[in-house]
């Protein structure tokens, strides 16, 4: 595990520059816990069950995954893209798809858990849907 060097009380701003330290995989991971504990944070009026939900509704793909295939999106559109780089573009459509779907049902099975519509909890969440290439 990584140390980070910070001062006894920390401001916003040392914590700031403290995370600024970590490399993009621990940031990711650091992103994660903070969700998290903003989640438990705000446990005294969700139940386990929205918790757990809005957990995974927050989980994203790894930036890794979001720039390899932002950057074969382009390269498709360009018109510059190998037959490899294609086949990988269709492994990667899936993963995110795949992870879409399943974000999609989380959403849904939250929505059913508070009892309104998904188009309302969406606009509760800030939410907005997206159109991918």
């Amino acid at each position: 595990m990584p140390t980070i060097k910070i001062q006894a009380q920390l401001s916003k701003e040392d914590l700031f520059q403290a995370v600024q330290q970590l490399s993009l995989s621990e940031l990711e991971g650091f992103v994660q816990d903070i969700i998290a504990l903003k989640a438990k944070q705000k446990a005294g009026s969700l139940s386990t069950d929205e918790t757990e939900l809005l957990l995974k509704i927050n989980q994203g793909l790894s930036s890794d995954i979001q720039t390899r295939y932002q950057l074969l999106i382009q390269k498709r559109n360009d018109e510059t893209l190998t037959e490899p780089e294609y086949q990988e573009l269709l492994q990667l459509t899936d993963k995110v798809e795949l992870h879409q779907a399943q974000r999609l049902n989380y959403l849904a099975q939250l929505a059913q858990l508070r009892q309104i519509s998904l188009t309302d909890l969406m606009t509760q969440l800030g939410i907005k849907p997206t159109i991918n290439d």
